[in-house]
């Protein structure tokens, strides 16, 4: 099962794009004190927070509605990693199981 089909790879496209799928002022490219942005800005997905918490902070409920929660057990978690992989489309290079 694929997820997040409809969101193409994320792209800067300048602070004018209407495309909420973009970037507006992260330019991977561009050269900031002699490194490229993405030099500077090493993104990463914690795995955990964002695959399985479930949004909520000291204040409220959890907001997460995830389309792999109707699973349980080991299909759940297989679901986890093929949703994970479609993270590319964010250009995330890096990922920690936990953020801590």
């Amino acid at each position: 099962m694929a997820y997040f089909e409809n969101v193409g790879k994320i792209a800067y496209e300048g602070s004018r794009s209407t495309n909420p799928y973009a970037f507006k002022f992260y330019n991977p490219q561009e050269v900031v004190a002699g490194k490229t942005m993405e030099e500077h800005l090493r993104f990463a997905m914690a795995y955990w927070h964002t695959l399985t918490a479930g949004g909520s902070d000291p204040f409220g409920t959890e907001t997460a509605v995830r389309s792999w929660d109707k699973y349980d057990g080991m299909d759940k978690a297989k679901a986890r990693v093929e949703a994970a992989s479609n993270f590319g489309q964010m250009n995330l290079q890096f990922f920690c199981f936990h953020d801590i």
